[in-house]
């Protein structure tokens, strides 16, 4: 079973901020936020007091005419507001523990009892600063100003920041689960993470159903079977640090929609992002549905054959623009959680450098259900009655690998997964499948560049000179032969060069006394064999 002291994992990534005074808060409703399911787990006891005013209200309040001031003048008393900086510190207490604000993103979050979630508009925010003006300006009454003013002060003053993330811990809709000691503790919007799985935590669950299914899936795999269960691992902990995305190949009927559905389920249908590469890369707006979420799945990707910009760039933890429709841009953020992609065939991009073969990791599903095992599966209730109803379960089963375990998993993939990146490599890089079928890689060799120098004879296809000792020539024959469209020299030169050391191999591009060549790299002979 899971050592949780040894489980430790990467904060997650969230923009720090200040700590608030502890205290329990109450949810929505207007109910201690964890009672009604602290009971359903025998460890967790509710023995903290009920003590403060968000016990009693169901919202944000502020007694009215809190913004007034009387002054004596001499014509008598005269009412005001107080300046804005001073009512911002007393509306400040009254949305405390109810709303927060992240500076890096410019986005409000709301606490919902089990998490802060971030709202989709701000005037959401300002609807509610708008009640407690409204309440507490009294009888005097505000001008647009006036809450403009409060609300910079709030926002740029960091007044209300989302507290600092717990490192290791684990949110679940009855508690958090702290990995390093396995106590299951309250939520409060002190310690709550802008994200929540939506079950609760049973301790000592198991998923039988799934273990099962998932090794059937891949033909009984071993090797396999716990490549996807560090998959899953490293979606549930956010291990967007390893800088990787999951390709799932096969066509209809082979479980790689079942698989992506339970993934799905594992994190929650709230914290995934479903969208397909061409609304990824070509709608500006679409990288707003990625904000704050664990998981996106990519579908109908094989349609698709254009550039993967913005694929990169949330594979990559590079910070992306949060942009939505009518809205004005609110920052940036970097995606938290990782990316599957399914297909059913090879996935095809005009981006040719080394970025995504470095971050795909293939797999192939290509087992087919039969009928005779749906009816079966129907038979018992279907795919959410016989798996998803196992999650806590599934929970339990990933939690028992380590971070280094996850890392040592997913970077070092078996001979399977390898075999499948390099055809996928193979079908997308224009210069993999010549490199593969007609190199081989050699510390002293030393081979020349080339240029294309074309041999055209009646009735004989082009050639090319040296296309025996030449690079570039030698590609150029292999692409006429196999119908590939050949990149231009100077093109060719830097994806070589990416290739080879996305495929392990180190060359450098050296000048000799004949030209221009690469180190490291040769063209093979007829009959040599070689494993890449």
């Amino acid at each position: 079973m899971l050592d949780l002291n040894k489980a430790e994992f990467p904060e997650p990534s969230q923009n720090q901020g200040i700590v608030m005074p502890n205290k329990k808060f109450t949810n929505k409703s207007g109910k201690p936020n964890t009672s009604s399911t602290c009971n359903t787990h025998k460890d967790f006891e509710d023995n903290q007091p009920a003590s403060n005013q968000h016990q009693l209200n169901a919202k944000p309040d502020i007694s009215s005419g809190a913004l007034i001031i009387v002054m004596q003048t001499s014509e008598g008393e005269r009412k005001k507001l107080m300046i804005e900086s001073k009512a911002a510190q007393i509306i400040k207490k009254s949305l405390q523990g109810y709303y927060a604000f992240d500076s890096g993103s410019q986005t409000w979050h709301q606490y919902m009892g089990s998490h802060w979630e971030p709202l989709q508009s701000p005037q959401l925010f300002d609807k509610e600063l708008i009640r407690l003006l409204y309440s507490g300006s009294g009888e005097v009454g505000f001008r647009l100003p006036y809450k403009n003013g409060i609300k910079s002060l709030l926002a740029d003053g960091i007044m209300l920041p989302l507290p600092v993330p717990v490192k290791a811990g684990l949110p679940f809709i009855n508690g958090l689960l702290n990995l390093k000691s396995g106590e299951l503790q309250h939520i409060t919007p002190e310690n709550a993470l802008s994200w929540c799985l939506p079950y609760e935590y049973k301790k000592n669950a198991d998923c039988p159903n799934i273990k099962s299914w998932l090794k059937t899936a891949v033909n009984g795999d071993e090797e396999i079977t716990q490549f996807l269960r560090a998959w899953m691992a490293a979606v549930l902990h956010g291990r967007n640090d390893l800088q990787k995305f999951l390709h799932l190949k096969g066509s209809g009927g082979t479980g790689k929609g079942t698989f992506m559905r339970l993934l799905t389920a594992l994190v929650g249908y709230i914290n995934t992002a479903i969208t397909n590469l061409y609304q990824l890369e070509q709608n500006r707006f679409e990288t707003a549905a990625l904000f704050n979420k664990r998981l996106a799945i990519i579908s109908d990707s094989d349609k698709y054959g254009g550039s993967i910009n913005t694929l990169k760039a949330i594979t990559g933890q590079d910070p992306i623009r949060l942009e939505r429709k009518h809205q004005q841009q609110a920052g940036s953020f970097i995606f938290p959680g990782l990316v599957v992609i399914a297909s059913n065939e090879s996935l095809q991009f005009t981006d040719h450098t080394s970025g995504p073969d470095r971050r795909r990791v293939t797999v192939i599903f290509d087992r087919r259900v039969t009928d005779e095992e749906r009816q079966v599966w129907e038979k018992q209730g279907g795919e959410e009655a016989v798996l998803h109803s196992e999650l806590p379960g599934l929970v339990n089963w990933l939690l028992e690998l380590s971070a280094d375990k996850i890392s040592q998993i997913i970077l070092n993939p078996p001979p399977q997964i390898r075999n499948a990146n390099l055809e996928a490599m193979t079908a997308s890089n224009p210069i993999a499948g010549w490199l593969i079928e007609c190199c081989i890689p050699d510390l002293n060799a030393w081979t020349q560049m080339g240029d294309r120098r074309e041999i055209k004879e009646s009735g004989r296809e082009t050639g090319y000179k040296n296309s025996d000792t030449w690079l570039y020539a030698n590609y150029l024959l292999w692409c006429q032969r196999n119908s590939k469209i050949s990149l231009s020299n100077g093109k060719f030169k830097e994806i070589l060069i990416q290739t080879c050391v996305t495929l392990g191999h180190s060359v450098l591009e050296a000048r000799h006394g004949k030209g221009k060549g690469i180190k490291g790299l040769r063209i093979k002979s007829i009959h040599e064999q070689y494993q890449w």
